[in-house]
């Protein structure tokens, strides 16, 4: 990534671990003030602390509250002014039947929906509140999937994930063409999709019992990778805009 960005403000939500850390260190490595946002801002804290010498800063924020939303960007907006990257990276997954007649598997469902939508759209919000506001070049980075555009069939039920998934790429489209009607030129909106990503996202989300069987043997990338790829949409010129960047294994047969 060219020198543009150094010293400009990034918020990237879901950054205690996986693609999350990894975009959080890399931008704080070139120079960008980083403000990462966790529920568990303690990991975080541990990542600042093993990059030694950069601008980067961890905020608790629940990004499937509305008010904890809030509330961080006010205090980034009174700390730092302005935002002019946002990385929308918080996303969860919940084991669930969508067919399931039980209160449990509903709750889990509109856990996915308040994180990986309603989350998404009140932290773009609060971001492009701040982008304006700094009427400089600025830009969403929404990380979405490649279970946003086609359902695999995986043998295990995904829940209402892919739905939320394929919500993100819709939301991103929808912001694209609210710029367009705003008259904005300044700032671009792109979704990264990765095909399978080995971080602790399927074992966290119970989608199987014991992932490491599941998905033995299949091709993977890392949170690394993806933070490649979100640096690359940063490079590009201010006059293009990469709406869909798709990265998936070698391999990946899904």
């Amino acid at each position: 990534m060219s020198e543009k960005w150094a010293g400009k403000v990034a918020v990237v939500t879901g950054t205690s671990a996986g693609i999350g850390a990894a975009v959080f260190k890399d931008f704080a490595k070139a120079g960008i003030i980083t403000i990462g946002l966790a529920r568990r801002a303690e990991k975080v804290e541990d990542l600042i602390k093993e990059l030694g010498d950069v601008k980067a800063y961890a905020y608790k924020c629940d990004v499937s509250s509305p008010d904890s939303v809030t509330e961080t960007f006010k205090a980034i907006e009174e700390k730092f002014g302005v935002v002019n990257i946002l990385i929308n990276n918080a996303g969860i997954g919940r084991s669930a039947s969508v067919l399931d007649e039980n209160a449990e598997s509903f709750k889990k469902m509109n856990e996915i929906l308040d994180t990986n939508v309603r989350g998404l759209t009140h932290v773009s919000r609060e971001a492009y509140r701040l982008m304006k506001k700094s009427d400089d070049y600025g830009m969403i980075i929404n990380i979405n999937s490649v279970v946003g555009h086609q359902l695999p069939f995986t043998g295990f039920s995904l829940s209402m994930y892919g739905a939320s998934k394929f919500a993100v790429t819709a939301l991103t489209e929808t912001m694209r063409q609210e710029m367009i009607m705003q008259e904005n030129s300044k700032i671009r909106v792109s979704s990264v999709s990765p095909g399978y990503v080995h971080t602790e996202f399927v074992a966290a989300s119970g989608f199987v019992s014991d992932p490491s069987i599941v998905l033995e043997g299949f091709p993977y990338i890392l949170g690394d990778d993806v933070s490649k790829a979100v640096m690359y949409l940063l490079s590009t010129p201010y006059n293009v805009n990469v709406t869909e960047l798709t990265i998936r294994p070698v391999g990946e047969k899904f």
